[in-house]
């Protein structure tokens, strides 16, 4: 309550999950339990943390399964960006490639004024930046998803969102840096 007090003159306000998830995704960092190890068990090797992961010590517990993830991987974390005016898109959607092929789903995604960033985990090691995706969120509810058999007059589908490829971390150019505005 006192550094809200004495941080009201610059405008200072609490903030609670949403304004974590927003800068986390916007940087491109998963985390732990909801991206990372979450559901989709996405390892460091996926996450694009694999650095971090010290392969070269002789001995450290839960080494054998790391150098098995490391060998083993086939997915990677993607960063996306989905222009203005697109709906929301939601933890599951589905992420689809040019020709419509399923890639992954979404793991997280934020509205950042006009855009959305996402995280998506897709079975492919690498993907440009600047490379088209389609996003199909998940069935609202308990409304099942139909395919094409299923389809009668009047029956709502959803429509695929438009989104790209971004490098996989902010460049550090965009990040504001000390003392600037």
């Amino acid at each position: 309550d006192r550094l809200l007090e004495a941080g009201e003159p610059y405008g200072l306000l609490p903030c609670g999950l949403a304004s974590r998830d927003s800068t986390r995704t916007e940087a491109g960092l998963p985390l732990y339990g909801h991206d990372l190890a979450g559901p989709y068990a996405m390892n460091p090797f996926e996450a694009g943390f694999g650095s971090y992961v010290k392969l070269h010590k002789p001995f450290f517990i839960g080494r054998a399964k790391c150098v098995t993830d490391y060998i083993d991987r086939s997915r990677s974390l993607i960063r996306f960006r989905v222009e203005a005016g697109a709906r929301r898109v939601q933890t599951g959607a589905v992420v689809l490639d040019r020709a419509g092929t399923v890639m992954g789903h979404v793991t997280s995604c934020a509205s950042l004024g006009e855009f959305q960033i996402g995280l998506a985990l897709v079975n492919k090691l690498t993907i440009d930046q600047g490379t088209a995706l389609s996003l199909i969120n998940p069935p609202r509810g308990s409304q099942p998803a139909l395919i094409s058999d299923e389809l009668q007059l009047g029956d709502r589908t959803s429509l695929p969102i438009s989104g790209i490829v971004l490098s996989r971390f902010m460049a550090r150019e965009t990040i504001p840096q000390a003392g600037e505005e």
